[in-house]
């Protein structure tokens, strides 16, 4: 009988690794075999939020949304750093050949769920905007193995394959180079996903595709191809990357095509009771915003004695999908797509997203991170509202504002506590539909990570 990979999957699977760790003398690796996770919670108060969520990636709105309409003290999880589950394996194949392989699961310690953005977002269907909980669109929607799913092989000569479900070289770039650890509770581009997925937070993962990583000396490049297909679209996507390291210095450039990707978010009340109407399962649909989309990143890192300094600047370009997808359309997760918008872009949007921060080790267990993270749209409005800067529609030009400052304390190094604050504010057209224009959310957490 075939298994069918559920949250009761995943539970087994880690317990099964555990048993195996600690048959290996309480070490986490045996037989080529390592069983690793993160359980991250804290709390967290907003001046500006939305009560919060127990099924999706985040918990609060820690940045400034558009439902975000009273303060909030949220339980939270994941503020730091995303909950996972996984095992992953590597095997010596002879002659410098390594065979290797990863499975990874998002999981929300909140409720014990594995992660599904899709429902905190299906949990607002019809949901006046004032009474919505924390919802938001992400590459996790309830897979048994959302984060991971690859196998692949590694030499030190001529590099590292892979293929399956694996994050994107702009997301592997993003993480690297966010100076507070791409987190939910303090970095723009941690919370929306958007940097990281090139204009759409469920690209920063691409399922059906291959990877490959070289480096030579100082130099690396990279490229990953996604064959077109995955659940009902047309979502071809390629990317390359070139970076080095250089007396503490490190840099990498990063471009990425993907045709078709989608946004999602909660069906409006008139909405609701059209596709009701039209056979469509509530609790499976969502709408959702198509494109194609280009990204260009550049970002780079230096270690100076006990600081290490970030910066990064991304372009994305988003136009009219050149497939555009069909109502009932299949996503990710199995979610259906109701009234798709194929053309929300018929003037581009582009996005001019930049960072910068730094890190310092003050002590062997205390770390304190600062960073400013910059958003930046186009007025990619036209008819009657062509060229607006104002908040009349979210399709006017717009900028968004966050600044954080964060301390980590590592009483070992499994366990640590963190204590931190991010405000952020929206403008313009970026702030179209708001109640608040901004957000103050202070959080703190523990996480064990092993």
């Amino acid at each position: 009988m075939a298994w069918k990979f559920t949250s009761a999957a995943v539970v087994a699977l880690a317990v099964g690794a555990a048993g195996m760790a600690q048959a290996a003398d309480d070490t986490a690796t045996v037989n080529g075999l390592t069983f690793y996770g993160t359980v991250d919670v804290g709390v967290t108060y907003d001046t500006h939020g939305a009560p919060s969520s127990s099924v999706g990636n985040v918990g609060s709105y820690y940045l400034i949304q558009k439902a975000s309409n009273k303060d909030t003290f949220n339980f939270a999880q994941s503020g730091m750093g995303q909950s996972k589950l996984g095992i992953k394996g590597a095997d010596d194949l002879g002659d410098g050949w390594t065979g290797l392989f990863k499975l990874e699961a998002a999981i929300n310690p909140a409720g014990g769920n594995l992660t599904d953005a899709a429902k905190s977002l299906t949990n607002n269907n019809g949901v006046a905007q004032n009474q919505q909980s924390a919802g938001v669109d992400s590459s996790a929607v309830g897979q048994a193995f959302a984060r991971a799913a690859y196998v692949g092989v590694s030499n030190d000569k001529y590099g590292t394959f892979t293929a399956g479900r694996q994050t994107t070289l702009n997301a592997d770039a993003i993480s690297t180079y966010d100076p507070i650890y791409n987190s939910y509770a303090f970095s723009l581009i941690g919370f929306s996903g958007t940097a990281a997925g090139s204009g759409s937070t469920e690209d920063t993962r691409w399922d059906n595709s291959v990877k490959y990583l070289y480096n030579y000396g100082p130099f690396r490049v990279g490229g990953q191809y996604q064959f077109g297909g995955t659940v009902t679209r047309n979502d071809i996507g390629y990317s390359a990357d070139v970076g080095f390291d250089f007396a503490g210095l490190s840099v990498d450039g990063v471009y990425t095509h993907k045709k078709d990707e989608i946004s999602e978010s909660s069906l409006s009340a008139a909405q609701v009771l059209t596709a009701s109407a039209a056979g469509f399962d509530i609790t499976k649909t969502l709408a959702a915003t198509i494109s194609d989309n280009d990204s260009y990143t550049i970002a780079a890192r230096y270690n100076w004695d006990k600081f290490k300094f970030f910066g990064g600047f991304e372009y994305i370009k988003s136009a009219n999908p050149s497939s555009p997808i069909f109502q009932g359309a299949v996503n990710i997760g199995g979610y259906q797509i109701y009234a798709p918008n194929n053309t929300a872009f018929n003037k581009n949007r582009d996005q001019d997203i930049a960072w910068v921060g730094a890190r310092y080790a003050a002590t062997a267990k205390l770390e304190i991170d600062a960073a400013y993270y910059y958003l930046h749209q186009n007025s990619y409005a036209t008819g009657a509202n062509a060229g607006c800067d104002d908040t009349r529609a979210s399709n006017c030009s717009g900028d968004e504002h966050v600044f954080s400052l964060v301390a980590d304390y590592h009483f070992s190094k499994k366990f640590d506590t963190y204590a931190g604050v991010m405000y952020s504010e929206a403008l313009n057209g970026l702030a179209s539909g708001f109640y608040h224009n901004n957000n103050f959310a202070p959080t703190v957490g523990v996480r064990y990570t092993f």
